[in-house]
């Protein structure tokens, strides 16, 4: 396939096709995020137009997946010229907590549903992000969290197979996912990096959280470590806007 100057990329290609068992819309979303992170701020990306092209997507599914880029501030649109990736933002560092034990201290009774698990091969982004190798097997867990019954939030966790092999299997509604890890393998976070934009709430997670579709929300990316510094998982969770804050504990100098 010919390439255009807008498809050339030096650090990372761009694959020829998509996992035909993953949306391709997560997936086009993801490519497109490991683009970013590799190259510098104003680099062109390519044309809604050539994705689609590429990748045989309808052009809307190309559009809103650079659209949920462009909300969280990784790139931007300029009429008639095209899509570039944006100046990198402020992101903030907080000390490590589950979405239970932050929903205990605000006096609230946790609760979680299972709404998918699965293995599947590592994309090039997350492989970098949990540090394996593209296409090692990863175990991606999608819940809905509530709080005293009501939906919270929509997380969405990923963790390396081959350390944690099983896992899928012992996973089900309201266990304790950093209990299974503790319990069964001796694994416990011990610091975790968050960063934490603002987004509209697409279709699916509007439905699942019983809220109006485009409704602002939290989006939060997570990185958990163990005492070692290896990463144990990575994962975005979508908050309801008006149903939860985000506080940030600053030390004086």
């Amino acid at each position: 396939m010919a390439r255009t100057r807008h498809d050339r990329f030096p650090a990372i290609e761009l694959p020829e096709s998509l996992d035909a068992g993953r949306a391709k819309g997560e997936q086009l979303r993801e490519i497109l995020e490991a683009m970013v992170a590799h190259q510098p701020p104003g680099t062109l990306l390519p044309s809604e137009r050539s994705l689609a092209e590429r990748f045989r997507l309808a052009r809307m599914t190309v559009r809103q997946a650079i659209d949920d880029l462009a909300v969280r501030g990784l790139v931007r649109r300029a009429r008639g010229t095209g899509t570039f990736v944006a100046e990198p933002r402020l992101s903030h560092g907080t000390t490590a907590g589950s979405f239970s034990d932050d929903m205990r201290r605000r006096g609230m009774v946790p609760g979680a549903r299972v709404v998918s698990v699965r293995e599947h091969s590592a994309s090039m982004l997350v492989a970098e992000r949990l540090r394996i190798g593209a296409g090692d097997p990863v175990v991606t867990l999608d819940r809905l969290r509530s709080a005293d019954g009501v939906p919270m939030a929509v997380e969405q966790t990923r963790l390396p197979a081959t350390r944690f092999p099983g896992l899928a299997d012992l996973i089900s509604d309201d266990v304790s996912l950093y209990g299974v890890l503790a319990e069964r393998w001796g694994v416990r976070v011990h610091r975790a990096a968050h960063r934490v934009s603002v987004v509209g709430l697409a279709e699916t997670d509007a439905a699942l959280l019983d809220a109006p579709t485009g409704l602002p929300s939290f989006l939060i990316e997570r990185t958990a470590y163990d005492e070692a510094g290896r990463v144990i998982e990575w994962g975005r969770s979508r908050y309801r806007g008006d149903r939860y804050d985000v506080i940030f504990d600053v030390a004086a100098d």
